[in-house]
């Protein structure tokens, strides 16, 4: 049996499965977004090196010479059969299979690179010709065909001028049915123009107006998808004010739409919806650096990011679910931390004014967070994330403030209780309970709290102040406990039972507090044995610690 080795890049693993599939079918086409995206340079598919394509009008379309790397989506249709020939290649490739759509003869199959990307290969039964098929696709970029064949060279197929609309950079649907065969599609209009900076046509976009209702017939797992994508392009902000401007927004994320006009403190120079939105583009900006990508344009935020890049980088390329990541989560932490912000149903004057003025919204903000991620069927630690971020969004800020005038850095003490509070949604009590996995401490939410509050400060206020500085000099005290106190810290120096048999104490909230002060103690360092922790227990319990 064949299999993708450790050590195989994304080119040939993509070669691999495209030989694969045309060992078993005379004639294999490659369609949508990988025809698309190489065209446009975007990315490329392994083997196709024409250097121009004919177009319907007798020009040619001249490809950019240098791409980014290897497609790692593919969208193939053959004739059927699909299913069962696709559990097949998969088997011999050593590849996942799933089959997404029985009725239709839609396979998916999903591999991984050498350098770890996932690479996604949806097989599907042709419908009808090739012509019907592509016209019955959602939008003219996508109508491409490459046809592969063993003995032939790759042959670039249009139907319907989707050369000339890329070119354009134009995003048409096909014809007025194209909308109304499948709602996803008007999710996705604003999804491709903000990934691809393209412009929806005037006709396409009038009818996604008209029919923008219809997106609530689409499941939950279809828009998550689409969001997740929205929102992982270069600009989240002007992704979202596509959907806004479409009436999408309103069905789609309808706590994001109701900041509009929610004016907020004065240190704010925007209302929460444009605040949250350009906290949304700095946190894409973060995201960007994160998975590799440069610097952000503030040098004073480089300057303090920069000694943690790689711990930073690791935690937030760890993915909560299949094919998400920590770093992904940024944007959506952004649009959603100051959804309490808005009116809701029942709120008096005094309440609102209350949330506007950030002295009650956090709590609100989380149960919205929560119930979103919840309603588009993400899973249950990425709930639970989107709660405690939102929740915990404006803590570091606070933590800031609260340091004496002659102190810059916030205390191993202070961080340890910050992530203690903020735990961890993948070691779940495990974190509260202080215990360790293998030596290693469990990964902390809190970090994703910090680089939230992060791209929040960057989007208040119209410059960067004295707070700024010191806010960023303050944090430094948080990466330094996350990246080299906290690992080095160890076990606990004693546990509840050896306090409770030490100062004849029972179980609990009295044996609780003092464990929590003991590991605060030794996480400033002024406990160092067990005899020191069992000395400052004592103490504690006569000063009445509960």
């Amino acid at each position: 049996m064949l299999s993708i080795a450790s050590d195989q890049p994304v080119e040939e693993a993509i070669a691999q499965v495209l030989s694969a599939f045309m060992g078993e079918r005379a004639q294999v086409y490659i369609v949508g977004g990988a025809v698309r995206d190489h065209l446009l340079g975007l990315s490329s598919i392994p083997g196709w090196t024409h250097a121009a394509a004919a177009e319907p009008s007798g020009g040619s379309f001249t490809f950019p010479e240098q791409t980014r790397s290897a497609t790692t989506d593919l969208d193939l249709v053959l004739e059927g059969p699909v299913l069962p020939l696709a559990r097949q290649v998969a088997d011999r490739l050593g590849w996942a299979y799933y089959p997404l759509d029985k009725g239709r003869d839609v396979a998916r199959l999903i591999g991984k690179a050498a350098d770890g990307q996932r690479i996604e290969c949806d097989a599907a039964a042709l419908r009808g010709d090739l012509r019907t098929d592509l016209l019955a696709r959602d939008f003219t970029a996508n109508a491409l065909a490459l046809a592969l064949a063993a003995d032939n060279s790759p042959k670039l197929i249009d139907t319907c001028d989707g050369i000339g609309d890329i070119r354009a950079r134009r995003l048409r649907r096909i014809s007025r049915d194209s909308l109304r065969a499948d709602p996803i599609r008007l999710l996705r209009a604003a999804r491709l123009a903000a990934q691809l900076a393209f412009a929806i046509e005037d006709g396409t976009r009038a009818q996604i107006g008209d029919c923008a209702e219809t997106v609530l017939s689409v499941s939950a797992e279809r828009v998550r998808y689409e969001l997740w994508k929205l929102l992982d392009c270069v600009r989240p902000d002007e992704g979202i004010r596509e959907l806004n401007a479409l009436g999408l927004l309103v069905h789609l994320l309808p706590e994001v739409e109701a900041l509009q006009g929610v004016t907020q403190s004065p240190r704010h120079h925007l209302d929460a919806y444009e605040h949250s939105l350009l906290a949304a583009r700095y946190a894409a900006e973060l995201r960007d650096w994160l998975r590799g990508g440069p610097a952000t344009e503030e040098d004073a935020l480089t300057e303090t990011l920069e000694p943690w890049a790689e711990p930073l980088r690791a935690h937030f390329s760890s993915e909560i679910a299949a094919g998400r990541d920590r770093a992904g989560w940024l944007a959506w932490h952004a649009l959603l931390h100051d959804t309490g912000k808005a009116d809701g149903p029942g709120s008096d004057s005094r309440q609102v004014d209350e949330r506007r003025g950030n002295a009650g919204h956090q709590a609100l903000s989380a149960r919205l967070a929560g119930r979103r991620v919840e309603s588009l069927r993400f899973s249950r630690r990425e709930v639970l994330l989107a709660e405690r971020v939102a929740s915990m969004h404006n803590v570091p800020r606070r933590m800031v403030r609260k340091l004496p005038q002659n102190v810059e850095r916030i205390g191993a003490r202070a961080a340890f209780r910050f992530f203690s509070d903020a735990g961890s949604v993948v070691a779940g009590h495990q974190f509260a309970a202080g215990l360790r996995s293998a030596g290693m401490p469990p990964p902390p939410d809190g970090l994703d709290v910090i680089v939230q509050a992060i791209s929040d400060l960057q989007a208040t206020g119209l410059a960067r102040g004295p707070e700024w500085a010191r806010f960023l000099k303050g944090i430094e005290g948080l990466f330094s406990y996350a990246f080299t106190l906290r690992t080095e810290q160890g076990e606990p120096l004693v546990d509840g039972h050896q306090v409770m048999e030490s100062l004849g104490l029972r179980p609990g909230p009295q044996v609780g507090a003092i464990m929590r002060e003991l590991a605060e103690a030794q996480a400033a360092g002024t406990v160092s044995s067990a005899d020191e922790a069992l000395a400052l227990a004592e103490e504690l319990m006569a000063k009445g610690v509960a």
